[in-house]
């Protein structure tokens, strides 16, 4: 049984690594595998089950989504991968994406789409766009970080409404 743990402002896989700050301000979404839970915790959210998915499968999706590319955070740890790491830029909106929790293995677990909303490059509908194709084909749901609940495949214009 795997168990990723979140908290609202660094991304942690227990027992895997230190984490990756994320900024306080940024909208983060967590994509996890269908048949998996999430569960609130002291500490922040825990995604527990026994599926993942395939890393390769992750990558190859993502470089079909238009202004995607592979970069390396300034921020993360040294020990992370950068083929981990993603972002859309589209000279208009800024999406981050960030695959197991910058672990590259075989078997992925989470997929991490931040977005700084306070910034004028910060897109929630792009970051939501991008949730919506790796959510299709890769059987993943999605949980809201700011809303501490998941978001219905069907109801995601409510995070439109709540951010």
């Amino acid at each position: 049984m795997n168990t990723t743990t979140l908290s609202e402002t660094t991304t942690n896989r227990k027992s895997k690594h230190k984490g990756d700050h994320m900024a306080i301000w940024d909208y983060q979404l967590i994509l996890f595998p269908i048949g998996n839970i999430s569960e609130l915790t002291d500490d922040g959210m825990d995604f527990i089950g026994p599926h993942t998915f395939s890393f390769h499968s992750a990558i190859t999706v993502i470089r079909t989504i238009d202004f995607v590319k592979n970069y390396s955070p300034e921020n993360k740890w040294p020990s992370f991968d950068d083929a981990c790491y993603y972002c859309f830029n589209d000279e208009q909106s800024i999406v981050e994406i960030e695959i197991n929790s910058g672990i590259h293995e075989e078997e992925a677990e989470i997929i991490s789409i931040r977005t700084n909303i306070y910034r004028d490059e910060g897109n929630i509908e792009k970051a939501i766009e991008i949730c919506k194709k790796l959510c299709k084909e890769l059987n993943l749901l999605i949980w809201d970080m700011k809303m501490k609940r998941q978001i219905e495949k069907l109801k995601m214009n409510q995070v439109l409404k709540l951010q």
